[in-house]
């Protein structure tokens, strides 16, 4: 039975693709496992295509791209991390995978990563739907998102995981220049063969999920991104620290990211308040002229990003418990400070042989400087060298 459904389902998605030149209907781009070419693939990197799009419609032996999601429950003692991911996906080669986790407000962790037969990415007139499937496993990861980014929903069957998980933005999609989509000035490549896209920066989410026969009932702040690499992640990153945050009328995204590359750093701090930005910058340099920011580690709180307490093998802890972050716009003299403290480690595990990566929930706390201070929700990932 799994063979003759998977069997026509790539039959229905040979027929979507040569209908596509019909204004009604879908363009479909199917990746089954080790279909590849060889030599390089086009990267993508036109800033007007629709973030949700598949960026790599080929793949080599090398390329890899993901659609990321992260979430804090509304109290900040529970958190949650998945991610769609096609290409080569954690030292596997032209793999379609699922990364899941979850944290529990008692501290109890899950994790997994699964692998699917075929990923569809179907991009219709008002909304992309993503297809993660694989009739030996019995498992099936689906996610819905209209095309103006407001809504999004994923639908989860599989013989460990079951429910959905719905996601509601606040802020508009934006590049790593900070500036919103669509826009041709818009800049889709963070760092040396690392493209991002921030498809919801910050959203308001409802998890219901059952995870083997569990519930993770929750509802609470998240949000969700593109990511698409020439290399893999190991290959290309060395440490990364990356927040986003709701709290009172602000919501914002910062990522900062250390390259394996070129040995440099790169940055981009976006602060938004009425579903518009008005504030962004990827400099750290002080300056009398242009708007400018940091985003640096903290070590004050209690919680540290950690293996589980039952783990056989127990990674060395994070040596940072949060972050402050500050946004200056000399011109305007304005001025805003941020604090995040974790609440909750998501998950914490070797990444190749040089890092340890985790994800993370917590509080912020913070607002303009001399004015009035709110707190909030924080989630995110962070990258850290061993």
């Amino acid at each position: 039975m799994a063979s003759l459904f998977f069997f026509t389902l790539v039959i229905a998605a040979a027929a979507l693709v040569a209908a596509s030149s019909r204004p009604s209907t879908c363009l479909v781009n199917l990746q089954r496992p080790n279909t590849n070419i060889n030599g390089s693939v086009d990267m993508a990197g036109n800033p007007l295509t629709h973030f949700d799009a598949a960026m790599l419609p080929l793949f080599n032996s090398t390329a890899g791209e993901d659609w990321s999601f992260d979430a804090v429950s509304e109290d900040g003692q529970a958190a949650m991390g998945l991610t769609f991911s096609r290409g080569t996906v954690a030292g596997h080669p032209l793999a379609q995978r699922m990364f899941f986790a979850v944290v529990w407000p008692n501290g109890t962790r899950y994790m997994e990563s699964t692998f699917a037969e075929v990923s569809t990415i179907q991009s219709c007139k008002h909304s992309t739907i993503g297809t993660w499937y694989n009739g030996t496993s019995g498992l099936n990861w689906t996610f819905e998102a209209s095309k103006d980014f407001s809504h999004t929903h994923v639908t989860v069957d599989s013989p460990t995981v079951k429910g959905t998980y719905s996601l509601k933005s606040l802020a508009p999609a934006v590049y790593p220049n900070g500036l919103q989509y669509p826009n041709s000035r818009g800049d889709t490549l963070f760092a040396p063969y690392l493209y991002w896209e921030e498809s919801v920066p910050v959203g308001m989410m409802q998890a219901n999920l059952t995870i083997r026969g569990t519930p993770f009932i929750y509802k609470g702040m998240s949000g969700r991104e593109r990511n698409w690499n020439s290399f893999g992640w190991a290959d290309i990153s060395a440490r990364w620290d990356q927040a986003r945050a709701v709290v009172g009328p602000f919501t914002l995204i910062a990522w900062i990211y250390d390259s394996k590359v070129d040995r440099q750093t790169y940055f981009s701090s976006v602060l938004m308040k009425d579903r518009r930005v008005i504030f962004r910058t990827q400099s750290q340099q002080k300056s009398n002229s242009s708007a400018y920011g940091s985003f640096i580690q903290t070590n004050t709180g209690t919680v540290h990003l950690a293996s589980e307490a039952t783990a056989v093998r127990q990674l060395p802890q994070s040596n940072f418990t949060g972050y402050a972050l500050e946004m200056i716009n000399p011109k305007t003299r304005e001025h805003w400070k941020f604090e995040v403290e974790f609440t909750k480690c998501v998950y914490w595990f070797q990444a190749g042989t040089s890092a340890i990566i985790g994800g993370h929930g917590g509080t912020v706390n913070g607002g303009k400087v001399g004015g009035k201070q709110y707190t909030g929700l924080a989630s995110g990932t962070a990258q850290q060298v061993n």
